[in-house]
């Protein structure tokens, strides 16, 4: 796979994010007394399961875009290695967030303060993924 390949699927799918995670956004602040609040917030949870699905797949494959950084960049091995973990906590934390969304006794208070901790956790990891990118090619990958 060549690095222009790969930089533009990574840009793809960040796209992709971003549409997930506003929609996780919309849904979550929604009237909770509204009937479909908890099933609505729960489809775009799992609409922002399969983006970062898809987003780990396109970077993490044999040969894309994260070990392509490493055999550019081998100083950058530690930041590959921390984006992913990175990923497997934000799969964690939306497991644990759908989880919750199935749990009569959770609030929506409490669902809430989850939703901003995952938007937090992926603002992060848009920013370091930006970093990282541009620490190895002088490529800003652009930001949603």
């Amino acid at each position: 796979m060549l690095v222009s390949d790969s930089l533009t699927g990574a840009a793809r799918r960040r796209s992709e994010l971003e549409q997930a995670l506003q929609n996780v956004e919309k849904s979550a602040a929604a009237p909770a007394a509204h009937e479909s609040w908890g099933s609505d917030l729960a489809s775009s949870v799992r609409q922002l399961q399969s983006a970062l699905n898809h987003h780990v797949a396109e970077v993490e494959a044999p040969q894309a875009l994260l070990e392509q950084i490493v055999e550019k960049a081998p100083r950058l091995q530690r930041a590959v290695e921390s984006t992913r973990q990175h990923h497997a906590i934000l799969a964690h934390a939306i497991t644990d967030l759908l989880g919750k969304l199935g749990d009569p006794v959770a609030t929506a208070a409490d669902i809430r303060l989850d939703v901003i901790e995952i938007l937090n956790d992926f603002a992060r990891h848009r920013q370091d993924g930006a970093d990282l990118i541009y620490e190895a090619y002088d490529v800003d990958i652009g930001g949603y």
